[in-house]
């Protein structure tokens, strides 16, 4: 182990041999003469070598003095480069980014932009880990994670909030032509749905009525899917009224594949955040992840 003293032995004799002398050494080091001197002397002492030979007039080195300050150098040269090596990294992104996304919105609305960042920065590593399922920070090695709903364990993270998940009750366009237009949620009970199975289960539909009260609606359901993407796919296919994210199905609202119905009906949304660990400086190649979902998303998220 290297102690304090055997370093400030090293950097005085460096300094001296670089200065010419003590004196100078001292006013460089911002230290006394007799500081300087004592700290080569206990340096002599600990390798039993003279490092200098000392004459009233001037100050020279030894053979083993010279070899030893050559030595000296580069291990001084090597801890620079060392320190200018992890100056780089906290200034230029680089190594490995480990992040967690929600399956189908990190497809289809994060991996733009990791990409776009992935040709920014060449150094960048990134590593996806697509889940559905609450992932575990430091068992996972994770990053960065990006949560749909409750952020988890607030206490060790922070979070970033990215925008919400608002939710749809919408069908096709030909399904309406063909079954009529609900004008209230009540009139859902005569319209074919498609259901989202959670765990096996099927899940109630949260809405709101025209006083601001919850209505819990189980839907009849003859299709019920575990994936959101086929409640979709459904959907567009004129199978029935669902329930649907937004960011979802945004582009077919857009076009007219599919009509919202019942606006205003489906509350309010669930947070979307970029969630990371409490911890000390941020490495680069977090901060510039960060800030490239905050500008992607904020202040108007990319599917409106």
């Amino acid at each position: 182990m290297i102690s304090s003293d055997r370093l400030n032995g090293i950097r005085a004799f460096v300094q001296a041999v670089q200065a010419g002398g003590f004196s100078r050494a001292a006013e460089q080091l911002g230290l006394s003469r007799s500081t300087v001197g004592k700290a080569v002397a206990r340096l002599e002492e600990r390798l039993s070598v003279r490092l200098f030979q000392r004459t009233t007039r001037r100050l020279s080195l030894t053979d083993e003095g010279r070899i030893f300050y050559a030595d000296c150098v580069r291990a001084l040269t090597a801890l620079d480069a060392a320190e200018a090596h992890l100056a780089a990294r906290a200034t230029a992104p680089s190594g490995r980014l480990r992040i967690s996304l929600p399956v189908l919105f990190g497809q289809q609305w994060v991996m733009p932009t990791l990409l776009t960042l992935a040709d920014n920065y060449p150094a960048l590593e990134i590593e996806v880990l697509f889940s559905n399922q609450r992932v575990d920070f430091a068992e996972s090695g994770i990053d960065l994670a990006v949560r749909i709903g409750e952020t988890g364990d607030a206490a060790g993270l922070v979070a970033r909030k990215l925008g919400e998940q608002q939710q749809v009750l919408c069908g096709s366009r030909e399904y309406f032509a063909s079954y009529g237009y609900p004008q209230h949620w009540h009139e859902l009970a005569g319209h074919r749905t498609i259901s989202k199975l959670q765990n096996g289960h099927l899940e109630a539909w949260q809405l709101w009525d025209s006083q601001g009260q919850i209505q819990w609606v189980m839907p009849a359901s003859r299709l019920r899917f575990d994936n959101i993407a086929a409640v979709a796919a459904a959907t567009l296919a004129g199978q029935g009224v669902a329930l649907l994210p937004r960011w979802l199905v945004g582009e077919a609202l857009r076009s007219g594949q599919l009509l919202e119905i019942l606006p205003g009906s489906t509350g309010p949304g669930l947070p979307i955040h970029a969630v990371w660990l409490k911890g000390g400086v941020m490495p680069a190649r977090l901060r510039v992840a960060i800030d490239a979902l905050v500008e992607a998303f904020v202040p108007q998220a990319p599917w409106q």
